[in-house]
């Protein structure tokens, strides 16, 4: 745009841009996107926690013990003997359904070592998951216990 002076030459003005509301509209274009954007909410182990002070007595032949060792091993409990037995993880599920297809009253208790490869106890848990297990107790392994 040019202005005419007074001396009657003309000068040639610079655009002004106004900048003093840019961070207000960087702030709000920000705001949009986190509002509007999708956030994941399927990472993690789906977990129902007991209310605080719940306790359930169940009774010692309900109970079927998986263990998950520091190696990484995965053992379960004969109910019979009494003795654990070394299975890998898909033989998990097959084992699992068929004790709750006896009795549909087991729970399942999850013992893993602190030191166990958390990919395991993942693989295991899902196994239990899979072959329709509802009660399951995690619970850490205590070192001295052996695995």
């Amino acid at each position: 745009m040019a202005l005419k002076t007074k001396t009657g030459s003309r000068e040639r003005s610079r655009p002004n841009i106004p900048t003093a509301s840019m961070g207000d509209i960087a702030f709000l274009i920000i705001i949009f996107f986190m509002t509007t954007s999708i956030f994941s909410r399927d990472k993690g182990l789906k977990i129902v926690l007991p209310e605080i002070g719940e306790e359930v007595k169940i009774k010692s032949e309900n109970i079927m013990t998986v263990r998950v060792s520091p190696e990484g091993k995965v053992l379960i409990e004969d109910p019979v003997t009494k003795e654990f037995q070394v299975v890998t993880v898909p033989e998990v599920r097959d084992l699992v359904a068929a004790k709750l297809a006896a009795n549909p009253d087991v729970a399942i208790a999850l013992r893993v070592s602190r030191r166990a490869p958390y990919q395991t106890m993942v693989d295991v848990f899902d196994e239990l998951k899979m072959a329709k297990a509802e009660r399951i107790s995690l619970m850490p392994v205590r070192e001295e216990e052996g695995g």
